[in-house]
């Protein structure tokens, strides 16, 4: 048997070595991508560590993953799999070096990121097997959609629990594609919608969701009811005698926005007056 009829034999075991596989995992039949990569195949090491803390791969396995990413890219003609996605790989090998078979399956994985899925954990079959031929050592690769209950890639949809709309899973504690949308799960009214006001009952549209009062008088009201109910006895404008919000002393906005420089003391004394003690004069 010549040479060319020999690896013509090859290439169909191959073809019906990675159809088998194909059963075997289960894949789908609607896109199937079959691909071989001349050479021994590369085992994938472990990242090294410089000075500084950071992490790197050695020239070694990043020429190797190039060299695998412009095999896949070919083959894939620029199409990626949107959603789960099943990988099958035979590993010739051209010696009886011990290597581990999740090494060669990780840099295939690394490799196809990008050009035949947006990440690997869109992988969810994956049969690696390795072979002895050490005059022809390959790596056959192939790579279907994967039918499975844990949906993966951009197909991994579902729709909002308030409006209906679809929306990628990214937890399964998300249940709504927006702000307004988690809002009204909640049961919180939301910002265009009038809520009451805290403390006279008018309807109002707030600025933040954080808002209760309508208005600063209603803030002020509010302080004051709060006071009165703890029994504060509050203090009083030393110009007007308007009671004011607080027991600090002093005097009204109004009062001091009149006159900002004016300041009562008391004769031989350096602390402000109160309101009662200029009532006095």
């Amino acid at each position: 048997m010549t040479t060319a009829a020999r690896i013509d034999v090859e290439r169909q075991s191959d073809v019906l070595c990675m159809m088998d596989l194909r059963i075997a995992l289960g894949l789908s039949d609607d896109r199937l991508l079959f691909t071989t990569i001349p050479g021994a195949p590369w085992s994938k090491s472990r990242p090294r560590f410089a000075k500084n803390g950071h992490t790197y791969s050695k020239r070694e396995d990043v020429d190797a993953e190039e060299r695998m990413r412009g095999y896949l890219r070919r083959s894939s003609h620029g199409e990626k799999f949107t959603g789960n996605v099943g990988l099958a790989c035979v590993f010739f090998r051209p010696n009886r070096q011990r290597i581990d078979t999740d090494n060669l399956l990780k840099h295939v994985c690394d490799a196809g990121t990008g050009i035949l899925w947006n990440d690997d954990t869109q992988v969810t079959a994956v049969l690696g097997i390795t072979e002895l031929d050490e005059e022809r050592p390959r790596t056959l690769v192939m790579v279907a959609p994967h039918i499975s209950t844990l949906t993966r890639g951009t197909d991994a949809v579902e729709e909002c629990a308030v409006c209906g709309t679809e929306m990628p899973i990214v937890s399964h504690k998300r249940k709504t594609c927006s702000r307004p949308c988690t809002q009204r799960y909640k049961g919180y009214p939301l910002l265009a919608e009038p809520v009451a006001c805290a403390q006279c009952g008018e309807r109002f549209v707030r600025t933040t969701s954080a808002q209760t009062m309508c208005s600063p008088f209603c803030r002020v009201e509010s302080l004051r009811d709060r006071n009165r109910r703890h029994g504060r006895q509050l203090s009083k404008c030393m110009t007007c005698d308007k009671q004011l919000a607080h027991n600090r002393g002093g005097r009204c906005r109004d009062c001091w926005r009149a006159n900002l420089h004016a300041t009562v003391y008391l004769i031989g004394g350096d602390v402000p007056a109160t309101g009662e003690q200029v009532a006095l004069l």
